[in-house]
């Protein structure tokens, strides 16, 4: 079979998508069309602990009388269609029955864990929400204690609710029992807004993404179909619910197709005794669709696998960034075959642009095929390509598009006649497959000169010891970037750091590509959903380059340097003696970034 869709194929695609958005115009409708069919399936299956012996199950019509209760119980405490339900708490029973009760009912806001309790007040007032669902005080990550005593930082919320994160659904105090569902239950309108998700930084004015029913469930709509998910599937949730992936991209779509989903445990994938016990996870619950992002794969084809049993599985989703080649030959040294299937999108997309589809072999390099009712694009200077193209902007449209932030202000440059720009760099092949080259913002450019981080970073995976990689562009005064490597180890393993300087240097053809610095960190820094944090190797490149210039420049007094984002431009701090505060701010005003210089 060849690889792209041939016409036919695509038409059958889309047709099959447009039935199922017509017949479920909200999320409820679509959750409620698989679901009432078969009361006594296995809905969701909740682990307490990694290998919890006796899981928590609830059952689909179970499941679908819990939303219903918490549905009431939203009205009955005065939230409205219109009135925002925040959500900051992990993966549990609870959590996700207050998500679809919210999103069905009103407008749901699920909030990044790690937001600060600055960042989470900002995202609180942004949108004026009412009640927020968080832990019990105490639990893991403080996150009640983030939202305790807000007042005048998030004037509109009235009402603080506790969830339990033992698997059992109470608000509060007050238990939920599952309640019987109206004969004609309540629709929402396809273009009424069902939730708003916080996208870009932890820093600045909030960036908020509303996403309406119709895009919503087109998204999952999607997702399911590219997978071929079915009701007889048992799919590992390994994304959180404020992410798209995690909600829409799996979530939705196994509620949709009727299948099983397994939360193992409420730290998910962050727990190291899941990720250390991640194949007996998928052994015991027969599972049949895993999924994480390609650091998690990294991580699973390290942990033991054993005597684990691992025939039941058909397929292993992966996402929230493009998976390097090496982290997906060392995950099928573990489990070999044709299992990983890439997953490209973005919030604004709802989830899914791309997929590689369940009856397609993964293409080497290649993120898939335009997802079903998807158009994608390349921009490459003033033309818009819409078959195969040379190396542009990603651009995409269809019903899974949102119509623009909740902040108009902060539309920018995000369309272009009528599409939606990614901000991603990559081409489309000769077979309508999707290749992602580069984030445009990750790209460095090195005297003008153009490098592409990935060409760095596939070299230095393949080095013995390394367990990740990435690359960015330090500061320079004659380059304005050089490129700089920091590298992880693999667990117990230890890197030969001039060994990797000679094997990079030797796998990079192009000589302004061979990084001019490389660092071995404990710890790569991490994004909730697992993607290498580069603006914070972005800073740490910077203090690196101002703390060798201020070394020379300041002749071995002693100096204090940091560097930050401030409202999405980089900043560097230095704090030197006071008489030479004059000598420093001539060293760092040769640099391309921002810099303040204070007395020590």
């Amino acid at each position: 079979m060849a690889y792209g869709y041939t016409p036919a194929e695509r038409a059958e695609l889309d047709a099959r998508a447009r039935v199922i958005l017509d017949a479920c115009p909200d999320v409820g409708s679509f959750i409620r069309r698989s679901l009432s069919p078969d009361p006594g399936h296995e809905t969701l299956v909740y682990l307490r602990t990694a290998l919890d012996p006796d899981p928590v199950v609830t059952r689909a019509g179970a499941f679908l009388g819990l939303v219903e209760a918490a549905r009431l119980w939203l009205r009955r405490n005065g939230v409205g269609p219109q009135d925002v339900v925040a959500i900051l708490a992990p993966n549990v029973t609870a959590v996700s029955i207050a998500a679809w009760a919210a999103m069905s009912h009103a407008v749901v806001q699920p909030l990044n864990l790690l937001f600060s309790r600055e960042a989470i007040a900002a995202q609180l007032a942004a949108v004026d929400a009412k009640v927020v669902f968080v832990p019990p005080p105490g639990s893991p990550g403080g996150l009640y204690e983030k939202v305790a005593d807000l007042g005048a930082l998030a004037p509109s919320l009235e009402t603080i609710v506790i969830l339990p994160m033992d698997g059992r659904v109470a608000f509060g105090d007050e238990p939920l029992a599952p309640a019987l569902p109206p004969a004609r239950p309540e629709t929402a309108r396809p273009d009424a807004v069902a939730a708003l998700l916080p996208t870009g930084g932890t820093t600045g004015a909030p960036k908020v993404v509303p996403l309406t029913h119709r895009n919503i469930v087109a998204s999952a709509t999607a997702s399911m179909l590219a997978l071929d998910v079915r009701a007889d599937d048992r799919i590992v949730i390994a994304l959180p619910l404020f992410h798209v992936g995690g909600a829409f991209c799996t979530s939705l779509s196994a509620l949709g197709a009727g299948a099983t989903m397994i939360l193992p445990t409420a730290g998910g994938f962050r727990n190291p005794e899941v990720v250390a016990n991640y194949w007996r996870i998928l052994d015991r619950q027969r599972a049949t669709i895993g999924g994480l992002v390609p650091t998690g794969l990294a991580a699973a084809a390290e942990a033991p696998a054993e005597g684990c049993d691992r025939s039941r599985l058909r397929l292993f989703a992966t996402g929230a960034s493009v998976c390097p080649p090496e982290i997906e030959r060392r995950f099928l040294r573990v489990w070999p075959g044709d299992c990983v299937r890439q997953i490209y999108g973005m919030t604004e997309f709802a989830g899914a642009i791309t997929q590689t589809p369940s009856d397609r072999a993964q293409r080497p390099g290649s993120v898939g095929l335009p997802a079903a009712l998807v158009e994608v694009a390349v921009l490459a200077g003033d033309t818009i390509h819409r078959g195969a193209s040379p190396v542009g902007e990603i651009l995409a449209r269809g019903p899974q598009m949102f119509a623009g932030y909740l902040d108009p202000r902060q539309h920018g440059a995000s369309f272009h006649d009528g599409w939606l720009r990614s901000g991603d760099l990559g081409r489309i092949g000769d077979d309508g497959e999707v290749y992602v080259t580069g984030r445009a913002k990750d790209v460095i450019i090195r005297g003008g000169h153009n490098i592409d981080p990935t060409a760095i970073e596939d070299v230095a995976m393949r080095f013995p010891g390394v367990g990740l990689a990435a690359a960015v562009g330090r500061p320079d005064a004659y380059a304005g970037e050089t490129p700089m490597l920091f590298v992880t180890p693999s667990p117990g393993a230890a890197i030969d750091p001039e060994g990797l300087a000679r094997f990079v240097a030797a796998g990079v053809i192009e000589g302004p590509a061979r990084p001019r610095a490389i660092v071995a960190i404990a710890d790569m820094p991490m994004t909730p959903v697992g993607k290498i944090y580069k603006p914070r190797l972005r800073e740490l490149a910077a203090e690196a380059a101002a703390g060798e210039a201020l070394a020379a420049a300041l002749c071995g007094a002693a100096f204090e340097v940091s560097a930050g984002h401030r409202d999405g431009v980089l900043v560097v701090t230095a704090r030197v003696p006071a008489p030479l505060v004059e000598d420093a701010r001539a060293a760092l005003g040769r640099f391309p970034f921002g810099f303040d210089t204070l007395p020590l």
